[in-house]
């Protein structure tokens, strides 16, 4: 018996004579009028998404920062969106420094992260006067000193804990938290202490605190709390050594209400079986609630238990913010039945084109153009001529048509971020705000993508 099709008021959709519409705009017209594969943006819910996040930690006695993780997605318009709601940045990498400083967003707003940056990149950091420097090792450490002592100036530091925290429900490559991972300094160990005591002590370095990060699309709110103790502790050791920490990054990775990640189980039973989990779960509404109360409860235990005032909290949340605002319409270029009834449908859009999300996450894909009940499952693929250009296998949908719009929810975090050229220029990007559309990012050209070739 095929699942019934997920609610579209979920997400705030509405259909009107069949066709879904968002705010007020007819998504299938947009599709006509811009073409597909089309990331659709609500600004909208980016801005409730923002107002959400901020009430979360209301009243923590220590003040709270929010900086959007860059990396989820980097289209200009929508962060400059996020910058005018109050946002910082994170980012991970030169060029993030870069579109951060262009899009006006003060160096003191900016907190630097990554786990092998270059020389120039920090170099870049203390010109730009970036707020935050997070150091992954001892190296790093060293190498930063000595640049700052050459620009003449003080970075400011904190230094990437593992906390060896992996919260449950995910799978085995988005966990960042664990000792299985390349990232941050292990607690109680000898580089730890020394990296401690020489950022305590330099005279060119400002030890601000520590960061952790422990995974990406996470529901298990309680594995912030564990995190925030054990960091919380490593911070009371800095301040027997010397240092003034007054800062704590416990990073981002808060899930969605509405996708997820597969575990490493359901990924195992997808690949090899074909047994699609369920996607949609009736939401409660209140994940960022809990998120929030979480780790103030925690990070005020612990800085109680360590006789320390509650530090500055840094939060730098991602999916969060903008998985929810963003939609991908995709259009149906051929459909296929195959005896004993396989139905296949192939779109303009798959993991290897519009987003490699699709591998690994769970999203609810709707039919956009008409309102059809369930009828049965179909295998939908992108229009490259390989299985792994995938979009689900084993979809419950109303049996498809050439030309129908599949609307995937749920596509604003990483979906414009891991798209590729593989299958030519990438997508483009609208906004819709009070009503009206508007390109925040032009589909990409063959010239865009010839500009770089040495012909």
């Amino acid at each position: 018996m095929p699942l019934p099709p997920p609610d579209p008021s979920l997400w705030s959709l509405e259909r009107r004579d069949g066709r879904l519409h968002r705010d007020g705009l007819d998504l299938c017209a947009l599709a006509a009028e811009h073409g597909t594969p089309l990331h659709v943006v609500s600004a909208r819910r980016l801005r409730e998404r923002c107002r959400e996040l901020r009430d979360a930690f209301a009243g923590y006695p220590g003040g709270v920062r929010i900086h959007y993780s860059y990396k989820t997605n980097p289209v200009a318009g929508v962060l400059a969106l996020l910058h005018a709601e109050g946002l910082g940045a994170e980012v991970v990498g030169g060029h993030e420094l870069w579109l951060a400083r262009r899009l006006g967003v003060p160096g003191a707003d900016i907190v630097f992260n990554g786990p092998a940056k270059t020389d120039d990149e920090l170099a870049a950091a203390l010109r730009e006067q970036v707020g935050l420097v997070v150091v992954d090792g001892a190296d790093e450490l060293r190498r930063l000193e000595k640049l700052a002592e050459a620009a003449g100036v003080r970075a400011p530091v904190l230094l990437r804990i593992c906390p060896d925290v992996i919260p449950r429900g995910m799978n085995a490559s988005t966990g960042t938290g664990s000792r299985r991972n390349q990232f941050g300094f292990d607690p109680g160990s000898p580089d730890l202490e020394a990296a401690l005591r020489r950022a305590a002590s330099s005279p060119r370095l400002r030890l601000r605190g520590l960061h952790a990060h422990i995974g990406s699309g996470i529901h298990d709110v309680g594995a912030y709390a564990k995190a925030a103790e054990r960091v919380m502790a490593v911070q009371a050791q800095a301040a027997r050594l010397g240092a003034a920490p007054d800062v704590l990054d416990l990073g981002g990775g808060l899930g969605t209400e509405l996708s997820r990640e597969m575990t490493t189980a359901e990924l195992l039973l997808y690949f090899g079986l074909g047994r699609l989990p369920s996607a949609v779960r009736r939401p409660d509404g209140a994940l960022a609630q809990r998120w929030g109360g979480t780790i103030r409860d925690a990070v005020e235990r612990a800085a109680r238990r360590h006789g320390m005032a509650p530090p500055t909290l840094v939060l730098e949340p991602g999916r969060a913010v903008t998985s929810d605002a963003g939609l991908l319409l995709l259009r149906v270029g051929a459909v296929r039945e195959r005896a004993g009834g396989r139905r296949f449908a192939v779109t303009d859009g798959g993991a290897l084109t519009v987003s490699m999300m699709f591998l690994v996450e769970l999203h609810a894909v709707l039919l956009a153009n008409r309102d059809a009940p369930a009828d049965g499952r179909t295998h939908v693929f992108g229009r490259l001529p390989s299985p792994l250009d995938l979009v689900y296998r084993g979809l419950s949908l109303p049996r498809l048509q050439v030309g129908d719009v599949l609307a995937v929810m749920d596509a604003g975090a990483y979906f414009t971020s891991t798209a590729t050229n593989f299958g030519g220029p990438r997508p483009a990007v609208v906004m819709i705000d009070d009503g009206r559309a508007r390109v925040v990012r032009r589909r990409e050209t063959p010239e865009d993508l010839a500009r770089v070739e040495m012909i």
